[in-house]
């Protein structure tokens, strides 16, 4: 009993010392108790291999092998892993399989690594049969159109997800269901009649589990409704610009056929104002004024619209443009939440209190983490190409710290969103430099939509902003966590 208080003491410093270091030469330990000790593998081995299922789990126990009643702290040593496309192991000792196959395993003392032992691990596979066949509401209540094929196969679930045969048998389960649609055995299904079908799965693996469910027959999934992008009625527009009506206009519901889909668009007031390709959907600003236009389905659902063109214009409308930025946190969002504010999309706003924010490289702010010497930046989807020859930048009004500026930036333009071209590099941005030279903690407004010519005019779909200094690594004040884009667009002066 003595010696287990003992052990479990220097075990709480052990801990201790782990949760306020973050490198290992930082650990210092009272290694008097572990003199002349020795360290094993608690957990069942066969010789010296710890065998663990590809699908499971364990965690490594280390006692003192001629005192087996002492257990050691995990945190204490040190797992290394020979090949750890096979295993990892945290540092508290859990096993976390990857793929099948052996490894060496060598555990040290954090303190004295004569302290040290080292055995092989084995993760091997069971077999994994196919237990249920999980059928989601959205296939049940998927339409299957006349004449029309349907592939249902990739959305029927097998459980367990890492079963070794997942395959799947479809047929009809009764005779009925014939007149209505023909179904092949991996599940595509073709509409011949409107009616209901009953349709029978099976697992090739195992037979005793099946699934059956209805499905309906119909001639036709009509549009129900079209649909406007919210920014669309009563845009403003430039001479010369373009709108995408295909990308600002939608039906409903989504499970229409695409041959089905398709709107035309008519033009009732502006013949002067804008025109339209009956081919593209794409409408283009001819001259001043107000056009009047109506968008109408297959099954005569429409709705109208009003564009208005002004002749002096020269920034390019933000009104259907997306964006999104060059790096995705851990949460699955591209951007830090800052209040209500923080979206690629913000950028848009013309209030300078919303925002674009991303965590500064090499920083962690609210859980998001930007790893030094990455290209951090945004991407901006315009729909069409697009011409222009400056930028215009906005910083935050809402917060004036410098050091929370983007000070430059390289800019780059696409056609297809993968491919770029460099346009222009060290764009520098105004009040940032200037304002740090005078005081790196200066908080001074800045309300100002800047305008920043570039070198040249250029046409792309897609334009590309770089970070490429900021405070921190121009001199400035390392203060703030995050960099923040108040307002983005671009101009044809």
């Amino acid at each position: 009993m003595k010696r287990n208080i003992i052990s479990l003491t220097c075990l709480f410093g052990i801990l201790s010392l782990c949760l306020f270091s973050c490198k290992d030469e930082y650990y210092t330990i009272d290694d008097g108790f572990y003199k002349d000790k020795k360290v094993a593998i608690r957990n069942p081995m066969d010789g010296n291999t710890l065998r663990i299922e590809q699908y499971n789990t364990d965690k490594i126990i280390l006692i003192e092998p001629d005192h087996p009643d002492i257990v050691f702290d995990n945190r204490g040593f040190l797992f290394s892993v020979a090949d750890k496309s096979i295993v990892t192991i945290q540092e508290d000792g859990t096993i976390n399989p990857i793929e099948k196959g052996v490894t060496k395993v060598d555990v040290t003392f954090r303190s004295d690594e004569r302290l040290s032992t080292s055995f092989d691990l084995e993760v091997y596979k069971d077999y994994h049969a196919v237990e249920r066949i999980i059928v989601p509401s959205m296939i049940k209540n998927t339409l299957i159109e006349r004449d029309l094929e349907m592939d249902i196969a990739t959305g029927i679930l097998v459980f367990p997800g890492h079963a070794d045969n997942k395959k799947l048998h479809f047929t009809f389960a009764d005779e009925a269901s014939e007149a209505f649609a023909s179904i092949s055995n991996e599940g595509v299904i073709t509409g011949k009649a409107p009616g209901i079908i009953q349709v029978h799965i099976v697992s090739d693996d195992n037979p005793q589990v099946t699934s059956t469910f209805e499905m309906t027959v119909v001639n036709e999934i009509l549009i129900t409704d079209v649909t406007l992008h919210p920014n669309l009625d009563n845009v403003t527009i430039g001479v010369g610009e373009k709108i995408n009506l295909n990308g600002a206009t939608g039906i409903l519901p989504s499970t229409v056929h695409i041959l089905n889909r398709r709107l035309t668009f008519e033009l009732l007031e502006g013949m002067n104002v804008v025109e339209i390709d009956p081919e593209t959907n794409v409408l283009t600003a001819i001259g001043a004024g107000t056009a009047q236009v109506k968008v109408t389905s297959k099954n005569d659902i429409s709705k109208e619209f009003t564009v208005n063109v002004v002749s002096d214009l020269t920034d390019l409308t933000r009104a259907f443009w997306t964006a999104k930025s060059t790096i995705v946190y851990s949460n699955g969002q591209d951007f830090v939440v800052d209040g209500t504010t923080g979206m690629p999309q913000d950028m848009f706003i013309d209030n300078g209190s919303t925002f674009l924010g991303l965590t500064k490289p090499g920083k962690n702010y609210n859980n998001c983490a930007t790893p030094a010497g990455y290209e951090l930046g945004f991407i901006i989807d315009m729909q069409l190409s697009c011409s222009f020859n400056t930028m215009r930048w906005g910083h935050r009004t809402s917060n004036s710290y410098v050091y929370l500026r983007v000070w430059a930036v390289d800019l780059y333009g696409s056609n297809d969103g993968e491919n770029w071209a460099l346009f222009a590099t060290g764009i520098r941005i105004p009040n940032t430099y200037e304002v740090s030279a005078e005081n790196p903690n200066a908080a001074i407004a800045d309300n100002v939509y800047h305008s920043i010519a570039l070198p040249g005019s250029f046409d792309c779909r897609y334009v590309k902003v770089i970070y490429t200094n900021w405070s921190d690594n121009s001199g400035g004040s390392t203060s703030g966590s995050t960099l923040q884009v108040a307002r983005f667009g671009l101009s044809l002066l």
